[in-house]
């Protein structure tokens, strides 16, 4: 963890090729202390299963999908090769900082797709999970995989 916020600290010479980058919320960071802030970011181009989501790994085995995309992008960033690279690209509508993160030359959230770990947002990595999908990779070799997190929050939240 030490290791991905120093990399944070070093990659904000990225944020300077934004004009006006800018949060209208303050739901899209926390005060640690009087000194100190976190911002809360996203993977562009993918969503992953919410926490609690469930999805159906064996006949008889009803896992949360959500806590299993979680550990496996925690992996991702702490056993690649490589500094934690990040690039912000915008702001979602829910004030959130989106951005493309990098573990060496890695691009971690089209990784997370390849490895049938995250649903492709929109058609950003399309080809990618059609791919993970017909090799039936993370999720697709499930016995039920995770039905799309839209989906899922839409039925949850409405």
């Amino acid at each position: 963890m030490k290791l991905f916020i120093a990399s944070l600290f070093l990659s904000v010479n990225a944020w300077a090729n934004i004009d006006n980058f800018s949060v209208s919320s303050d739901r899209s960071f926390y005060i640690v202390d009087g000194d100190s802030i976190s911002l809360q970011m996203r993977l562009a181009g993918i969503d992953t299963p919410e926490i609690k989501q469930k999805c159906r790994q064996h006949k008889n085995q009803i896992i949360d999908c959500g806590r299993l995309s979680k550990r496996y992008l925690q992996r991702l960033l702490k056993n690649l090769p490589g500094d934690v690279n990040i690039h912000p690209v915008g702001v979602d509508h829910y004030q959130r900082i989106l951005v493309r993160v990098y573990k060496g030359d890695t691009n971690i959230g089209k990784l997370m797709v390849q490895s049938g770990m995250a649903f492709s947002y929109k058609d950003v990595y399309r080809q990618e999970e059609q791919l993970a999908k017909a090799e039936k990779l993370g999720f697709w070799g499930f016995d039920t995989p995770p039905i799309e997190p839209y989906k899922w929050r839409k039925l949850k939240y409405h």
